[in-house]
């Protein structure tokens, strides 16, 4: 039997109610469901599902919630080729355009091979001296533990000294991530089709430091030099790795991505709704 997988978080209530609708709709189509209901700190798997069953190819994951579910969603099943539906049951849900009202019709449009998809591009992110290779969808957030004190932090591109500051932080996000922690901290916008990160100081102790875009197929290199407490990397919010005073954090393309199911809107429409630039 096709399967789907649907991933919620358990204090959204409205989702027991969504998984019984979507059971009486997959039963049309002969479709099952494994469903994987989490608390919020049980994202701190971060790329696996905890009970994932053996050798199923699901036909789609559905991500339901707010744009943090639809992250953890899409690092378990990014690379793998399996579309994610983002449906929207959180706030302003960037990523998660399709309305609870919308879902049915995309389902029965992607049961009928008649859905369009897009593809989010993910950044892996390799520590100095840690075999491990980490992803993510939005950002990589380097700052420190403890009261809010400046940290100094150098940048490099492909070798090349960009700028060495003081501030609260630094954010190096993908294009999907440009519209979160990055727009909130007055980054650039990156349009979905663009290769490039958006690197964005956080409170720069000095004005000549602002926010730059580097293409995709350049390595950022970041390491912090001086920090009054612990520094830290926090990857899409909901995963946080202890740094040494030094230590070399590289940035890259990775070469997963994730297939995202479109909704009826495109980048654009969403903007103007999810920012109210309506005129």
């Amino acid at each position: 039997m096709k399967k789907i997988a649907v991933i919620g978080v358990s204090k959204k209530k409205e989702i027991y109610g969504f998984v019984q609708g979507l059971t009486e709709l997959c039963s049309r189509f002969d479709v099952g469901i494994d469903t994987f209901i989490y608390s919020s700190k049980d994202f701190h798997l971060y790329n696996r599902l905890s009970e994932k069953p053996e050798q199923v190819d699901y036909i789609a994951a559905v991500s339901v919630g707010g744009d943090g579910t639809f992250l953890y969603t899409s690092r378990v099943f990014a690379g793998t080729g399996i579309p994610v539906f983002g449906v929207n049951m959180g706030h302003l849900g960037f990523n998660t355009d399709i309305e609870m009202k919308e879902f049915g019709g995309c389902f029965e449009k992607l049961m009928n091979n008649t859905v369009t998809f897009s593809y989010k591009k993910l950044i892996d992110i390799e520590l100095e001296n840690d075999t491990e290779v980490y992803s993510a969808l939005n950002e990589g957030v380097i700052s420190h533990t403890g009261i809010s004190r400046m940290i100094r932090m150098n940048v490099e591109v492909q070798g090349e000294s960009i700028c060495d500051f003081r501030g609260d932080g630094l954010i190096i996000s993908s294009p999907t991530g440009s519209t979160a922690y990055n727009l909130s901290a007055g980054g650039p916008i990156l349009h979905p089709a663009l290769d490039a990160f958006a690197i964005c100081p956080i409170c720069p102790h000095t004005l000549a430091i602002r926010p730059l875009i580097v293409p995709f197929n350049r390595t950022i290199e970041v390491s912090v030099t001086e920090s009054p407490a612990q520094p830290q990397i926090t990857l899409d919010g909901q995963k946080i790795i202890i740094l040494d005073i030094g230590q070399k954090i590289s940035f890259k393309k990775s070469p997963k991505e994730v297939k995202v199911i479109k909704g009826e809107r495109n980048f654009p429409d969403i903007l103007k709704m999810k920012l109210g630039w309506m005129v």
